[in-house]
């Protein structure tokens, strides 16, 4: 054995096989850490969509004042089908859509959002402020917005010449239905609204007026979306009002039924609040694609493959098995390797007259070496010199007739036989004991 290979270490008393952790623990951490991860990875996909929505601003998502939350609510709580959109209605088509969009909005995004069929609804915003440090998701400090702020949005959503009015007083309001609109003849009682907001500019339809003839809502024609001038006839702060709340459910089921007052078939009753306006689309991603119909199918069995597979390795395999190194140490590997590069060259034949040398030199150091003259003899005359002692010593071989025949060898079969004659011709000059 090599220099380079150690003994095993001797175990001491008492040691026994028992390892560091038990094998309990080791699978339990294993779980809880494929579980985490796992969980991880799917709370990291459908984290934007996980958000509630809550903060304050002007959306179906708010619960603040000027958030919508509360209409959507009580719709469902009068078996009105309300429903809160974060994606593509394309494929939905409800039978009206309220947006409730922002004084930043861009023509390009209102654009997008409104390429449907169905009936449109714009509420215009009317209330700036900031949030209430104390309860989060309220807001406080109030101000209306300024008509100017409002030219952008009108411009995104097609009425660039329209303009709004803010009425600086705070009183109940008597709509009613414009001739030849969709609410004709409907009469609607308010509570006290703050700041009533009208709308009027050209391109526009009456279809909601207060009592001194300005609009309320408006269509813009000849299109089916309309435009809320007041968004307090929908949000939380008009809701705390009664007549107010049933006023802005009597708008949006004008707004989705016809004149008849009986639903549109083609499209259904449900009222639909926008809110990828308001920044809470639910993106696309290749990760939600794998855990959404019709991939989830394979995600499961993809994983159930993976438990199979620990399940099968932890049954079969044990301890790991310490490797043998590729190229071994030490001077043994070493013949070995050249004794195999030998063999593998078919060279063993021209190893014969080396071989017989090496059996020469051996019997002239057992005959005394330099003493008798041997070490200073080459050639013929120390192969002479060995017939001599052979003879001497009664060998049954000489030197000189095996040297002759090693010089004949050409196959391996050749060298065995000679290196057996050799080997014994060694074993009687030397007299050695086997």
């Amino acid at each position: 054995m090599s220099d380079a290979q150690a003994e095993p270490a001797t175990a001491m008393p008492g040691d026994g096989d028992k390892g560091l952790f038990s094998p309990k623990v080791v699978l339990g951490m294993i779980m809880a850490g494929v579980f985490g991860f796992s969980a991880f990875v799917v709370l990291s996909t459908y984290a934007p969509d996980l958000q509630s929505g809550d903060n304050g601003r002007a959306h179906a998502l708010s619960k603040s004042a000027v958030g919508y939350g509360g209409m959507v609510r009580l719709l469902r709580n009068l078996n009105e089908p309300a429903i809160i959109s974060r994606r593509d209605l394309r494929r939905e088509e409800p039978a009206l859509i309220i947006f409730t969009p922002e004084s930043s909005l861009s023509r390009d995004a209102y654009v997008k959002a409104a390429q449907l069929s169905s009936r449109t609804l714009v509420v215009l915003p009317k209330w700036t402020g900031g949030l209430d440090p104390r309860h989060p998701g309220w807001v406080g400090g109030l101000e209306p917005v300024e008509p100017k702020d409002l030219a952008g949005l009108l411009k995104a959503i097609g009425i660039p010449k329209a303009s709004t009015t803010i009425d600086k007083a705070t009183a109940s309001q008597r709509l009613a239905g414009a001739p030849g609109g969709l609410a004709e003849g409907l009469v609607l009682e308010t509570g006290p609204i703050r700041n009533l907001q009208t709308l009027s500019g050209p391109g526009l339809t009456p279809v909601l007026v207060d009592g001194q003839g300005r609009m309320v809502l408006a269509r813009r024609a000849p299109t089916e979306t309309y435009v809320l001038a007041d968004p307090d006839l929908l949000n939380t702060m008009g809701l705390k009002d009664v007549r107010t709340a049933r006023a802005g459910v009597e708008i949006l089921r004008v707004l989705r039924d016809d004149r008849s007052g009986i639903y549109r078939r083609d499209t259904g009753r449900t009222i639909a609040f926008d809110a990828t306006l308001n920044g809470f689309a639910r993106s696309q991603s290749l990760l939600k694609l794998a855990f959404e119909a019709p991939f989830v199918g394979a995600t499961l069995c993809l994983v159930a493959a993976a438990l199979l597979m620990g399940l099968h390795a932890a049954a079969r395999f044990r301890a790991v098995r310490r490797g043998e190194r590729a190229l071994a140490l030490g001077k043994e590997a070493l013949i070995d390797n050249s004794a195999g590069l030998i063999r593998m060259a078919r060279r063993e034949p021209a190893l014969a007259p080396r071989y017989a040398e090496l059996q020469r030199a051996a019997a002239v150091r057992a005959l005394g070496g330099a003493g008798r003259g041997g070490q200073r003899l080459e050639g013929q005359a120390l192969i002479d010199f060995l017939d001599r002692q052979g003879q001497r010593f009664g060998a049954a071989d000489s030197a000189s007739a095996l040297d002759e025949e090693t010089r004949t060898v050409r196959s391996l079969g050749d060298l065995m036989k000679v290196a057996v004659r050799w080997h014994q011709w060694r074993l009687e000059m030397t007299r050695e004991r086997r």
